[in-house]
C-alpha cells in the first residue's frame, strides 16, 4: 500500500476541512445572539489557563502519523484536523481505514432469541394493497438507489419490526402487522428494485411484503406490588459510579441506601482523586462497601463507560464473598424516593427479571437520534464523529435509559464470549453513548429475550427545552441531552410516582437545590431527626492541595491568597503577627439554597512562636450592577452575571464564586421579566477603556434568562472589566466584573517574563474588529495615562503584584468571619473554633455523615 500517497492526499484534504464545524443534523445549537462583528475562532496563546494535558507514557513518544488508506470522509477529516495528539490522528485515521475496509466490526451478529416468527426471515407472502390515507405499515423509508428485499427487511429487522414491505421501486416499509388492504394480484407488484432488478418491489399503493423472521418483543407486565411472604430476598449489589467532588452527597446517598445485607461496589472516576481519596475510609468502616482500584476516566457519551461497567460486572462476579442477584447503576445525583424494603420485595417478587427502560415504539428514529448509523472514537479525551455505517445484519436493536437492574444471571451471560456477545462489543467500541443500548440490544437478541421489563426503577427530570442545548460539544462531536435536577416545586410531581413501580429519581443537586432532598428524607425517613442547625446549609469542596493542576488552580490559588492576606491584615487579627503558609481547601458555601460566598481553610504561622495553625476564613461578593435608565425597556432587567463553566441546562455558573482570570472562557447571563420585544446591544470593555467587543441580542417578549459567550482573544487584560448594555444608542444598564492577575503559575510564584506574557492582553485586537466608534455612546475614555498604569501594572511581580491583587479583590469580596480548627487559642487571641461554628466547612453536617451501622435496624446512624 502506497502510505505516501495517503498521507500526502490526507495532508490536502486536511487543509480543506480544518475548521469544518460538526454537529447534528437532527439537532442544531441554539442561539440567541446576532453579533455586529463576526468573530474568528477562539485564539488562545500560550498560559496557565487552556487544560494542563497530563499524558500516558505511550503518549510521549513520537507517533508519526502515517495514514493507510485514502481518507475522504468528511467528518473523519475534520477529526483528524482537531484532534490534538499525533497518537489520537493516527487512532481515527486507522478506525477509519479499517471501516474503509468493512472490517471495524462484524457485518453479520446472530440472533439468539428462541421466540421467532412463524417463517424465516424472507420468507415471501405476497402483494398486498395499500392506501395513502390508511397505510398497511407503519413506518416508512426511502432508497431511491438501493431498495430490494435484501436491504429493507435488514433494516425492518435492526428496527424490531416483524414485517417488510417494498413498494413503488424505492419504498420501504415496515410494521408488524400486514393485511388490512387484502392480498391482491401479482401483477401489480412489478416494479424492478433499484438494487437488485431481478426482485420486485411492489408497485402503485401495492406492496411486496416479506417476514424479517423476528418475533413479536416481549414485554412483561410490571406493577407496584405490597409486602411478599417470601423468607429469601433478593440481595442488591448498588454500583455507584461518582464524578465531581460533591462528597457530602455521595455520603448523604449511601446513608438513605444503605443496609448491612446488601452490597456497595463504588467507581470513582480515574480524575477525581480527591472524591476518592474522601471515600475510601468508607472500606475499613464498613464491611459491605469497596471502592474499585479498576478507575476509568470516562466521558460523557464515551465507549469508556461500557467498558467500565463490563470489568465492573467481572470483578463483582469473581468476589466470593459477595452474593448478590441484581446489579443497579446509580450515580451522585441519583436519591430514592421509595424505601430500601419496597425495592426488594419488588425485585424479589420479579427475581429473575432484566429491568431496562426502553425508547419507546420507533426504533428507526432513535437510532437516527442516538448516532448509532456513525461512527465514532474516544481519545484525547474527546469523542470524535468520523462518518456514517451500515448496523450489523439481523439484530432487533433497541436502547433507552443507561440506568438498568440486571440479574445476576444475564450479567454472567454478558462477560462470557460467543458471536453475538463478541459482534456486539466491537461494534458498540465506536457508538455514542454504548450503555444506552448495549445492554438493551444484548436482551433482545439473547436467550433472555424473555425476561425484559419495560422499567428502569427510575424516574427522570426530563426537561428537553432546557437539557437539549449541545452544552457537551466540547467533549462529543454530537448534539446530545441531559436530565434536569429536581427542585422544590417539583415534588408533587414525585409524589405522584408513590404508586407505581419507580424506586429513584435524577438528577438532584444540592449545589443547585437541596429543599428537596431534605424533603424526600423527611418523607422517607421519618424516624430521623430534622432539625439540624446545618439542615439548609450546604458545603461543596472546590479545591485540595492534593488535587493535580487544573486549568483554573492558579486563578483559585490567586483569590484564595488574597483572601487569605485580608482575613490576617484585619482588626481582629491584625495585632497577631500571621503570615500564610499554604492553601489546604476551599468549599462553596450554601445557605437555604443560595450562594453565601467562599470558604477558604489554610495554614497560617505565628510569626513569634513559629506556631502553625489551620484557620477558615468567609468571605462573600460583592455585586455592582446598575440600570440607568429604569422606565424604558431596561426595566425589564432583572440580573446582569459574569463568570465561567456556564451551564445552558440549569442556567448557573458552575463557577460558583465566579472566580476569573486572565485565560479564563467568559460568558454573561442576562435575565428579563416580560414585556415587550426589543433588541439590545452588549459592549465588552476592558480596564483600559478598550471596547473589546459588541453584540446585539433579541431579547424576547416573554420571561427570558439568556446567556452570550463573547469569542475574546486571551490572555484577558487584569482588572475591573465592564459590560455595558445599549437601547438605541444609550446605555440602559451596566456591571462590573474582576479579571484577577495571576500570582501563581502551576504552583510557584510567577516570574517577570511570565507575568509580561499573562498580564498585558492579547496583544492585538481581543477580536479582529476596532470598536472606537462607539467610545462616545458608551462614555469611555482611553487616556494615556489608563494606558500606563496598565502596563505599569503588567510588570508587576512579589509584594507589589500581591498589592495589586488585594486592591482588586477588595473591591468585590467582603471579609465575613475567620475560625482556627482544632485549636482555642494562638497566643494573641481568641477565636471561634471551627468545628464548634455553624458556617465552617469543619462544623457539624449530621445528614452528611456516617457513624457505622446500627445494630437493630442494619442501617446507617
Amino acid at each position: 500500500m502506497d502510505t505516501s500517497a495517503g498521507k500526502d492526499f490526507l495532508h490536502k484534504s486536511l487543509m480543506l476541512y480544518a475548521k469544518t464545524p460538526i454537529t447534528n443534523s437532527s439537532e442544531s445549537e441554539p442561539s440567541s445572539r446576532v453579533s455586529i462583528n463576526k468573530p474568528t475562532d477562539r485564539n488562545k496563546t500560550n498560559g496557565p489557563d487552556p487544560p494542563l494535558l497530563i499524558h500516558d507514557s505511550t503518549d510521549k513518544k513520537s507517533f508519526p502519523f502515517q495514514p493507510k488508506c485514502h481518507i475522504t470522509v468528511k467528518d473523519a477529516l475534520s477529526a483528524i484536523s482537531r484532534a490534538k495528539t499525533e497518537l489520537c490522528k493516527q487512532e481515527i485515521a486507522d478506525v477509519s481505514c479499517l471501516s474503509l475496509e468493512g472490517k471495524l466490526f462484524p457485518k453479520d451478529i446472530p440472533n439468539y432469541c428462541p421466540f421467532k416468527g412463524n417463517h424465516t426471515s424472507g420468507f415471501y407472502y405476497g402483494c398486498f394493497g395499500d392506501k395513502t390515507e390508511q397505510r398497511d405499515l407503519s413506518h416508512h423509508k426511502e432508497f431511491p438507489d438501493t431498495n430490494s428485499p435484501k436491504n429493507c427487511i435488514k433494516y425492518c429487522t435492526n428496527g424490531g419490526y416483524l414485517y417488510a414491505g417494498l413498494q413503488y421501486m424505492k419504498e420501504c416499509w415496515c410494521g408488524d402487522r400486514f393485511g388490512s388492504h387484502g392480498k391482491v394480484d401479482t401483477s401489480l407488484c412489478n416494479n424492478q428494485c433499484p438494487g437488485d432488478p431481478s426482485k420486485p418491489c411492489g408497485g402503485y399503493q401495492a406492496n411486496s411484503i416479506y417476514t424479517t423472521g423476528l418475533g413479536a418483543k416481549i414485554k412483561n407486565p410490571v406493577e407496584l406490588l405490597g409486602p411478599i411472604t417470601q423468607t429469601t430476598k433478593v440481595k442488591i449489589v448498588f454500583v455507584l459510579t461518582l464524578n465531581g467532588r460533591a462528597v457530602r452527597q455521595v455520603r448523604r446517598l449511601l446513608k438513605a441506601i444503605y443496609h448491612r445485607d446488601h452490597f456497595y461496589y463504588i467507581h470513582v472516576d480515574s480524575r477525581q482523586q480527591y472524591l476518592y481519596d474522601e471515600l475510601l475510609p468508607l472500606e475499613s468502616m464498613l464491611p459491605n462497601v469497596r471502592l474499585t482500584r479498576n478507575r476509568f476516566a470516562t466521558i460523557w457519551g464515551g465507549a469508556s463507560l461500557l467498558q467500565a461497567h463490563l470489568a465492573f460486572i467481572k470483578e463483582l462476579l469473581e468476589m466470593t464473598d459477595w452474593t448478590w442477584d441484581y446489579y443497579i447503576n446509580l450515580s451522585e445525583s441519583d436519591y430514592p424516593i421509595k424505601n430500601l424494603e419496597t425495592l426488594v420485595n419488588f425485585l424479589t417478587r420479579y427475581n429473575g427479571k432484566v429491568f431496562m427502560k426502553s425508547h419507546g415504539r420507533d426504533t428507526p428514529k432513535f437510532l437516527k437520534k442516538q448516532g448509532l448509523d456513525q461512527i465514532f472514537h474516544e481519545c484525547d479525551n474527546h469523542l470524535w464523529r468520523l462518518g456514517p455505517r451500515e448496523l450489523p445484519n439481523g439484530l432487533r436493536f433497541d436502547g433507552g435509559s443507561d440506568w438498568v437492574g440486571l440479574h445476576r444471571k444475564f450479567c454472567e451471560y454478558v462477560i462470557t464470549s460467543d458471536p453475538l456477545l463478541d459482534g456486539l462489543q466491537e461494534f458498540y467500541k465506536y457508538t455514542l453513548l454504548p450503555v444506552e443500548s448495549f445492554f438493551h440490544t444484548v436482551l433482545q437478541n439473547s436467550i433472555f429475550c424473555d425476561k425484559w421489563m419495560d422499567n428502569n426503577l427510575h424516574v427522570t427530570n426530563w426537561i428537553r427545552k432546557k437539557g437539549c442545548k449541545c452544552q457537551n460539544k466540547h467533549i462529543v462531536d454530537w448534539c446530545g441531552c441531559s436530565p434536569n435536577d429536581f427542585k422544590s416545586t417539583d415534588l408533587q410531581r414525585l409524589m405522584v410516582f408513590e404508586q407505581r413501580p419507580r424506586f429513584f429519581a435524577r438528577k438532584f443537586e444540592p449545589a443547585v437545590n437541596q429543599d428537596i432532598i431534605n424533603s424526600l428524607d423527611l418523607y422517607l425517613f421519618k424516624d430521623r431527626p430534622q432539625d439540624m442547625k446545618s439542615y439548609t446549609k450546604y458545603w461543596q469542596n472546590e479545591f485540595h492541595f492534593k488535587d493535580k493542576t487544573s486549568n483554573k488552580t492558579d486563578t483559585l490559588l490567586t483569590f484564595y491568597g488574597s483572601f487569605q492576606r485580608k482575613s490576617l491584615e484585619s482588626q481582629k487579627l491584625s495585632s497577631c503577627h500571621l503570615k500564610p503558609v499554604q492553601t489546604l481547601e476551599s468549599h462553596a458555601y450554601f445557605a437555604e439554597d443560595h450562594y453565601n460566598g467562599a470558604l477558604v481553610l489554610y495554614e497560617a504561622q505565628h510569626e513569634q512562636s513559629g506556631k502553625i495553625v489551620t484557620l477558615e476564613s468567609h468571605f462573600t461578593r460583592r455585586r455592582h450592577y446598575i440600570v440607568s435608565d429604569p422606565q424604558g425597556p431596561a426595566g425589564r432587567l432583572l440580573s446582569l452575571e459574569i463568570g465561567t463553566e456556564y451551564d445552558l441546562k440549569e442556567n448557573i455558573f458552575r463557577n460558583f464564586g465566579q472566580l476569573i482570570g486572565p485565560y479564563s472562557d467568559l460568558t454573561l447571563e442576562h435575565s428579563w421579566s416580560s414585556g415587550s420585544d426589543f433588541t439590545v446591544s452588549v459592549a465588552w470593555i476592558d480596564p483600559t477603556d478598550v471596547v473589546a467587543a459588541s453584540y446585539d441580542i433579541e431579547i424576547p417578549g416573554t420571561n427570558h434568562i439568556g446567556s452570550l459567550k463573547p469569542d475574546l482573544k486571551v490572555p484577558l487584560r487584569p482588572g475591573v472589566w465592564k459590560v455595558k448594555l445599549m437601547h438605541k444608542w444609550e446605555v440602559v444598564a451596566e456591571t462590573s466584573f474582576l479579571v484577577v492577575p495571576l500570582t501563581t503559575f502551576q504552583h510557584r510564584p510567577v516570574t517577570f517574563q511570565q507575568v509580561l506574557s499573562f498580564h498585558n492582553g492579547p496583544g492585538s485586537l481581543y477580536i479582529d474588529k476596532d470598536f472606537k466608534e462607539f467610545d462616545k455612546v458608551l462614555q469611555v475614555n482611553r487616556t494615556v495615562q489608563l494606558q500606563k498604569d496598565a502596563d505599569s501594572n503588567g510588570r508587576k511581580t512579589g509584594d507589589q503584584l500581591d498589592q495589586w491583587v488585594d486592591s482588586l479583590t477588595k473591591a468585590f469580596w467582603e471579609y465575613q468571619n475567620i475560625c482556627i480548627s482544632g485549636e482555642s487559642s494562638i497566643g494573641c487571641l481568641e477565636l471561634d473554633i471551627c468545628e464548634k461554628t455553624l458556617w465552617s466547612s469543619r462544623s457539624e453536617d449530621p445528614k452528611s455523615e456516617l457513624h457505622g451501622i446500627d445494630s437493630k435496624s442494619g442501617r446507617l446512624r
